[in-house]
């Protein structure tokens, strides 16, 4: 079951796609996923993208097993014995305990989705990929380290990491899970040290 992107999410997206919009770029591409879907599209208004967003199924959120289709609170109240095992151990038997997506299964339909984008377009090519906060986390500890958004941080939503990736050189992270476009000017601001 799919959630819909809450009324705090497409301000959220409209925020973020005014930020891009200060640099152009080449493709906007997506996760098939509501979501993630509907943020994209929001990007592409935003920002005057003239081009079409692209689905990507590799680029969708780990398949949660027994846990797909119900927010937390309803697995808590349906087996909350589960729930409570699920929190004691860590993240990676989290996962095999549901019968969920492994980082090594999610690492290898992502990157093989990254790589069949990348190779759609020529060197220095600047290009917006929108996907889900698991599979992002997992992605950028796989490329960066486990201390990159470590123990169960996760990347806000609808906040922007920048990665500088050339052909034949490792990628670098030049800005993790930037929030400050969320921020209306004269409004509260929030550093994010990671």
């Amino acid at each position: 079951m799919e959630f819909p992107l809450s009324e705090s999410g497409r301000r959220q997206a409209t925020l973020a796609g005014r930020a891009l919009a200060r640099e152009p770029f080449d493709g906007l591409y997506s996760s098939p996923l509501s979501r993630a879907f509907e943020t994209a599209e929001i990007i592409r208004r935003e920002s005057g993208f003239s081009g079409a967003v692209v689905p990507v199924e590799g680029l969708s959120e780990r398949n949660g097993g027994i846990l797909e289709g119900h927010t937390w609170a309803e697995q808590e109240e349906i087996n909350p014995e589960l729930a409570k095992k699920f929190l004691s151990i860590p993240e990676e038997e989290r996962w095999a305990l549901v019968e969920a997506e492994t980082d090594e299964q999610v690492m290898e339909r992502f990157g093989l989705a990254l790589s069949s984008i990348r190779a759609g377009h020529p060197e220095g090519s600047r290009l917006v990929i929108v996907s889900h906060g698991g599979v992002m986390r997992a992605f950028l500890r796989d490329l960066f380290g486990p201390e990159t958004l470590p123990g169960t941080q996760r990347a806000s939503n609808a906040s922007i990491t920048r990665i500088s990736w050339p052909e034949e050189n490792p990628p670098r992270l030049l800005e993790l899970a930037s929030t400050e476009h969320l921020f209306e000017s004269g409004g509260p601001r929030a550093s994010v040290v990671e």
